[in-house]
């Protein structure tokens, strides 16, 4: 479809450098629900067809929302996790969960959710519960 040929138009002129997943509410304070991602390109080098992509799960920024002031940096992890997210990038750290190096064509999708591997060992029954009362709330605040 277009997507797939405006893909193909891209990387034939374009190198794919990064992709890297947003925060779910950066854009919170807007009257639209978007999800965004940063794609890195370098212009004017077509892609190689054997270079890796790097794909970032940036979704944890450390800002929490505060009535009347929006997303905030109230914990002061913004520097640290900032550093994490340049370096990583930087040096093409791979981290289960995080990161990942990976080929890709105009016929893969392009978002780090598709290439992440989960680190099972790190779910505790605590988190399972946690993210069950979360999807119970959400049900009951939507109905």
């Amino acid at each position: 479809g277009r997507i797939y040929e405006l893909k193909v138009e891209l990387l034939k002129n374009h190198t794919l450098e990064a992709v890297l997943s947003m925060p779910n509410e950066l854009f919170f304070n807007s009257n639209v629900g978007v999800i965004a991602c940063v794609m890195i390109f370098t212009a004017h080098r077509p892609h190689p067809a054997t270079k890796e992509t790097y794909f970032g799960y940036y979704k944890d920024d450390g800002f929490v929302k505060r009535k009347g002031k929006g997303r905030i940096d109230a914990l002061g992890a913004w520097q640290s996790v900032k550093e994490k997210w340049l370096n990583y990038f930087l040096n093409r750290k791979a981290e289960p969960g995080f990161s990942v190096n990976q080929v890709v064509s105009a016929e893969d999708e392009w978002c780090a959710e598709a290439f992440m591997e989960t680190d099972y060992e790190q779910l505790t029954k605590a988190d399972f519960a946690k993210e069950v009362r979360k999807y119970f709330l959400y049900n009951e605040l939507n109905k």
